[in-house]
């Protein structure tokens, strides 16, 4: 039976079988880049500037762009799950993490193993996919909805209430409550993408400070809904995995595709 191994980081089973149709019919004209989440926690407090918006979300894809990290930023250093080659998107089956200081890709080295890019800001690719990560409560995972049209960011919510601009924040988006309903009109490009971040500490290496995971699989987004009920049921801290998990589908003529997904699983209390 045929296989096929994606070459970039891809969401779920879904997109699997979009990217191998592309794969057969390849479009006439290139798709523009998807928008990077890549922002500092504080600074989601929107100001319903949709101008603004777009100042903080430069060009690239959140699962295999190089977001590379700022001494300015909230966090010390980003996950991802691939990274470029010769601007060629290439899905890793372990963590890269992007970091703010040579100290910090070199303590990652250390506890994840792997190998530090020559420029210390592209992070380390490390030899895990799998990592114990600490997470401060409910608010360290959030989920928004976003759909991008030629003008920039026409739709931002949260799934039930408007995120921005300003004039209609805090009332109903009318999004379809069910992910299948908001998976189909996606597909049209009649509802917008989700973006599910995570905020974490590591449990190996505590002290580092706060990293970062973003990332646009619809999974992820449907499953943060669970974790956020786990989440509120545990006082204080909570220990998690954050994973890649290696996923094979078969699509049309019995073809193989496979990819990994991100997975987010709650162990219980930090202590």
């Amino acid at each position: 039976m045929p296989q096929l191994s994606l070459s970039a980081a891809q969401p779920d089973a879904r997109s699997a079988a979009t990217c191998l149709k592309a794969l057969q019919f390849p479009a006439t004209a290139a798709r523009p880049a998807l928008a990077t989440t890549n922002f500092p926690r504080s600074s989601r407090v929107i100001d319903g500037s949709l101008a603004a918006l777009r100042d903080r979300e430069p060009a690239g894809d959140p699962s295999v762009g190089l977001a590379v990290c700022t001494p300015n930023d909230a966090v010390v250093g980003r996950f991802h799950t691939g990274r470029r080659i010769d601007n060629r998107p290439e899905s890793l089956p372990n963590w890269r993490v992007s970091t703010t200081t040579p100290e910090t890709a070199a303590a990652i080295s250390q506890l994840l193993g792997g190998t530090t890019a020559d420029d210390w800001a592209q992070g380390v690719v490390t030899g895990s996919p799998a990592v114990r990560v600490v997470l401060d409560g409910v608010d360290s995972v959030t989920t928004e909805l976003r759909l991008w049209g030629p003008q920039g960011l026409v739709h931002h919510c949260d799934g039930a209430l408007f995120l921005s601009p300003t004039e209609v924040q805090g009332t109903p988006c009318g999004c379809p409550e069910s992910s299948e309903e908001r998976a189909a009109l996606a597909k049209k490009l009649r509802a917008p993408q989700p973006a599910t971040t995570v905020v974490f500490r590591l449990a190996g290496r505590y002290d580092l400070g706060r990293f970062e995971f973003s990332s646009p699989s619809r999974i992820l987004a449907d499953a943060a809904v669970t974790t956020r009920a786990q989440l509120a049921g545990i006082a204080g801290e909570a220990l998690c995995e954050l994973a890649l998990e290696l996923v094979t589908v078969t699509v049309g003529g019995g073809v193989e595709v496979s990819y990994r997904k991100p997975t987010l699983t709650v162990l219980g209390p930090w202590s």
